[in-house]
């Protein structure tokens, strides 16, 4: 835990330093090893994964690094990952059975493929928001220096 805000932080290792970003594999956290959903943050499989971190703390290839993600930010990816997808498929169910009075058949597909539809417009939005760098986890602070 940090203890500045009660955020959980994980810690990870950089494995390469390029124009200014940090390239840093993790490991599951305690957290991630009691969540029924792990998969999806890990699914290339294996045990860990790498992001790319803004070098703020000048940290070198090897250094150990604490990181963060801020509740918002885990709340609003649930939200898009989980969440958008099951809104997509009820209101185009209804919308589909009540508002344009399709058959249950019809509308059943129609909300079927609307949750792909809902697995796209995610992906859209994820490119986005990695393009532009709104969601970005944050360096904390270094555990521990790479020893020469």
């Amino acid at each position: 835990m940090n203890l500045q805000n009660d955020t959980p932080a994980d810690v990870g290792t950089v494995v390469d330093i390029q124009n200014g970003l940090a390239i840093v594999e993790y490991s599951r956290s305690d957290a991630c090893n009691t969540c029924k959903l792990k998969a999806f943050c890990f699914q290339k499989g294996g045990d860990s994964s790498t992001l790319t971190l803004k070098n703020e703390l000048n940290v070198k290839k090897g250094d150990k690094i604490q990181f963060e993600i801020s509740p918002q930010i885990r709340i609003l990816s649930s939200f898009l990952v989980f969440i958008l997808p099951i809104i997509f498929m009820i209101g185009s169910y209804f919308l589909c059975k009540s508002v344009i009075g399709l058959s249950e058949n019809i509308s059943i597909i129609v909300s079927l493929v609307s949750i792909v539809v809902a697995f796209i417009v995610v992906k859209i939005i994820d490119g986005h928001i990695k393009k532009k760098a709104l969601i970005q986890p944050k360096m904390v602070t270094v555990v521990s220096p790479e020893k020469n």
